[in-house]
This record gives C-alpha cells, sequence and structure tokens, in this order.
C-alpha cells in the first residue's frame, strides 16, 4: 500500500468513527415469580430467545448438585417450583452452544431481577476505541520508519 501515512491514519481514523456499534453476544436472563413458580426467560443481548437452551437449577441448600435440569421452549422461557422448605435461594443456569448466563434467586426479596452480560459502558467503549487508533497509528509509523531507511 502507497501513500502518505498520515491520509491513511486519518482516513482509518474517520472509517472507524463512522461504523455502527458491535456488540458481543451475551445472553441476559430475566426471572419472575408468578404464583408459586418461578418463570425464567432467556434471550441474547440482541433479543432473539436463547431456544432450546439447557437449564440447570440449583439449591441453595446443595449448591454443587443439580436440583432440576430441563430446557427451555422455542420462546427461551423456562418455569419451576421451588421448594421454599428446602431452600430461598437458587441458582438457576442457562446455556446454549457456549452462550448463556446464571441468576442467583433470593426468594425473600422482591423478583423481577434481570442479569446482562456483554454490554460494555460508555467508557469502555471510548478505550477500546482508543486502543485500536493508536494501535493502527502505531503500525502506520512503524512502516513509514522502515520505507525511509
Amino acid at each position: 500500500m502507497h501513500g502518505n501515512p498520515v491520509k491513511i491514519l486519518l482516513s482509518s481514523a474517520v472509517f472507524l468513527m463512522l461504523t455502527a456499534p458491535v456488540f458481543g453476544h451475551g445472553a441476559r436472563v430475566v426471572w419472575e415469580l408468578q404464583g408459586d413458580s418461578v418463570h425464567i426467560s432467556a434471550s441474547f443481548d440482541d433479543g432473539q430467545p436463547l431456544s432450546r437452551a439447557q437449564v440447570t437449577v440449583f439449591s441453595g441448600a446443595a449448591p454443587s448438585v443439580p436440583h432440576i435440569v430441563g430446557m427451555t421452549d422455542e420462546n427461551g422461557e423456562f418455569s419451576f417450583l421451588p421448594d421454599r422448605e428446602e431452600s430461598l435461594n437458587w441458582d438457576v443456569q442457562v446455556r446454549s452452544a457456549g452462550h448463556g448466563d446464571m441468576v442467583h434467586l433470593s426468594l425473600t426479596e422482591e423478583p423481577a431481577v434481570e442479569s446482562e452480560q456483554g454490554t460494555f459502558s460508555t467508557l469502555q467503549v471510548v478505550l477500546m476505541s482508543a486502543c485500536v487508533v493508536l494501535g493502527f497509528v502505531g503500525t502506520a509509523l512503524f512502516f513509514a520508519s522502515r520505507r525511509k531507511k
């Protein structure tokens, strides 16, 4: 590639600023009480349901032993009836093809707790963008200095 390294750097910076944000394919799990049962709704961070995902429910009384094993339906939903005499704390893990999340349920506090994975704060996005731009600058300067010798 021939050309002025400054022009290459500026055009690369403009290109990076004009691109749309790209997010990882994280998972989001929401739970709520419906009567005596717990209703789980699992989706990717883009809103697509985690359909037919494996669900493993762990009781707080025996957190290393699966209490219930099942699958979400085509809408990414799953319900179970927790035994409140056994424990008021439950962990629910939802996984599909390497994606998923785990939520911790405490049936003594207000439900409708949401877990998010894969979202970045504005500061993190700015820092990542700055690192990418500095990487391009360093690479362009490296090759520009080699050409002069």
